[in-house]
């Protein structure tokens, strides 16, 4: 068996820190825990642990009152320590006092997310580190509430959302995730007793709602007018389509249907028409649905829309619809989508016939003829000869110069 190497029995790893012996390490700890506060309230909270949960959330509470009533700045030199201690604290109460005494640790999980505001006051984050550890604290209340009577955690979750709605909106999430449903549903009565709500409340009840799974409380949320515009019609049918409700779901998309007009038919909204062709899937209208699918490829080049329309065929027919849509986007209007949609499917020989067929109308982004045209100088180097050069003339139209001669350059390693 190979010895270790002298340099790996230097590296700090859990096995080789066992053999110094639990003194030792003990009298690093304590050396080290002069020089740095936050590991020294660490050790005291871990040692108030062992005690039992009585000394811990004691120890827990006189941290707590410290963010809580603290007003001092925190520089972006005290910055990593405090988020560190901050972070130490909410593990302390959901990973230690939570398996000790789940109700205490959810009551103070529910102290350190009312603290947010203030902690917020005294740091000014960077990269959103702060807001990490809240939602972590989020997770760790949704884990800790399964195992609650769910009245009582509702109750309490509505009204910490109350107090701080606008900081909730990115927490609920991680919450709703770990806590049981019926969290969801007690609190969605709760929230649907408070009146004047405050700003940023209706989309915690929207959250709610889906966390919920009630398609109805999501439906309330908006007013009759907003019911009829696309964009809502289509968030409210696909949860009524998740709960079987299928024939409702048809009424609210044919209230916000577009017109029938050619110009309305060109700014049909996508989501909108993404949940119409889920109903008539639903409502077992194949055809129909099939139609839509197409209907709305021709328009948009959507490379799902081509998918879902030919996953949808049998034997032969998903080889003759795939010729067809490389068809509509060879000739599509706006030069540039049609060539992503083949670039991107991929289908490279039609690629490279649309750029030769249509070289007066080649147009396409400096970054995009590079990409596209390294994928095709292999196998058609006409093609991506020709994307370049392209590319380059309209660079110098625009004056820009240095772009004009790499992509000029690029072309000349071509061979064709």
């Amino acid at each position: 068996m190979k010895r270790p190497s002298l340099g790996s029995q230097r590296k700090v790893t859990v096995e080789n820190l066992v053999e110094l012996g639990a003194v030792r390490l003990a009298e690093i700890l304590v050396g080290v825990a002069e020089t740095r506060a936050d590991l020294k309230r660490r050790l005291r909270m871990e040692l108030a642990a062992e005690q039992g949960p009585l000394a811990l959330t004691r120890e827990i509470d006189k941290r707590l009152a410290s963010f809580e009533t603290s007003r001092g700045q925190v520089n972006w030199r005290q910055g990593p320590a405090f988020i560190r201690d901050l972070d130490a604290t909410r593990a302390l109460i959901a990973s230690r006092l939570g398996p000790l005494d789940a109700a205490a640790a959810i009551e103070r999980l529910w102290r350190f997310m009312d603290a947010a505001r203030e902690v917020r006051s005294r740091y000014r984050q960077c990269n959103g580190e702060l807001d990490r550890v809240f939602e972590c604290a989020a997770g760790d209340l949704g884990v800790l509430l399964a195992a609650a009577p769910p009245g009582p955690a509702a109750a309490s979750l509505v009204e910490s959302l109350a107090r701080n709605p606008s900081a909730w909106k990115a927490w609920l999430p991680a919450l709703l995730a770990a806590a049981p449903r019926l969290v969801a549903e007690d609190a969605l009565r709760f929230m649907a007793e408070r009146r004047g709500p405050a700003p940023g409340w209706i989309g915690l009840v929207r959250q709610m709602a889906d966390a919920a799974d009630d398609a109805e409380a999501f439906r309330a949320t908006f007013t009759v007018e907003a019911l009829r515009t696309p964009a809502v019609a289509a968030q409210v049918a696909t949860r009524l389509l998740k709960a079987d409700r299928v024939e409702e779901a048809g009424e609210v998309l044919r209230a916000a249907a577009p017109k029938t007009t050619p110009a309305s038919r060109r700014r049909i909204d996508f989501d909108w028409e993404t949940a119409w062709i889920g109903y008539l899937a639903a409502a077992g209208l194949p055809e129909e649905a099939q139609a839509a699918r197409w209907a709305s490829f021709e328009r948009t080049l959507s490379a799902a829309r081509a998918r879902a329309f030919i996953g949808e065929l049998a034997g032969f027919e998903d080889v003759e619809a795939e010729n067809r849509a490389f068809d509509v986007a060879a000739n599509f209007a706006d030069f540039e989508a049609g060539l992503r949609f083949l670039m991107e499917w991929p289908s490279l020989p039609a690629a490279a016939r649309m750029i030769e067929r249509r070289k007066d109308e080649v147009e396409a982004a400096p970054e995009n003829a590079e990409l596209w045209a390294a994928k095709l100088r292999r196998r058609q180097p006409k093609a991506a000869h020709l994307l370049l050069r392209r590319a380059a003339a309209a660079a110098f139209h625009r004056r820009d110069f240095k772009t004009c001669d790499r992509l000029a350059q690029e072309a000349e390693t071509i061979a064709v």
